[in-house]
């Protein structure tokens, strides 16, 4: 079974800014239609285990930006991008892959003293490059579940990750 346990690793850094943000917000009194923005590239270089069998290094950036606004019910609203690029080295072979990974918006609506519930879906792909193999490029499925409580305590913490070969 392939594992890409280091895209996880990105995802609890974003999961945690978009929990920090979401809290954040509920606690301070913003004006009517005034965004707070986050704007962070993140440099990595990390090693997966691809479908073509080997350990590829890749080495990229991911691009989060985000937007909070309050609407005048007192509704919290996050929109963010995420684009991740990169590129990698079969340690094996030598070969080239591509990483990808995109999400183009999310809207949630952050109700003050409620509890919170924060999802993400995404879909990733390793591309192997120069070879035509059936099922060398691997495609990741994500999904995250937060749940934060009226304390601001976090209840319930889900990621399930599904992998497959193409």
């Amino acid at each position: 079974m392939v594992h890409l346990i280091s895209l996880s690793k990105l995802l609890r850094k974003f999961t945690k800014v978009l929990m920090l943000l979401a809290i954040l917000g509920s606690f301070h009194s913003t004006a009517v239609s005034a965004a707070t923005e986050y704007n962070e590239k993140i440099v990595f270089t990390d090693d997966f285990d691809a479908c073509s069998g080997e350990r590829v290094t890749v080495s990229g950036v991911q691009h989060i930006v985000g937007h909070v606004t309050k609407d005048n019910a007192g509704r919290f609203h996050y929109v963010f991008t995420r684009n991740t690029k990169g590129t990698g080295i079969g340690q094996a072979t030598g070969d080239r892959y591509i990483l990808i990974d995109t999400v183009a918006q999310l809207n949630l609506e952050v109700l003050p003293g409620q509890t919170q519930t924060l999802s993400q879906e995404y879909h990733s792909v390793l591309l192997h490059q120069g070879e035509g193999l059936p099922g060398d490029d691997t495609v990741i499925h994500f999904l995250s579940k937060l749940t934060i409580d009226m304390n601001g305590d976090v209840t319930t913490l889900i990621e399930v990750q599904d992998v497959e070969c193409r």
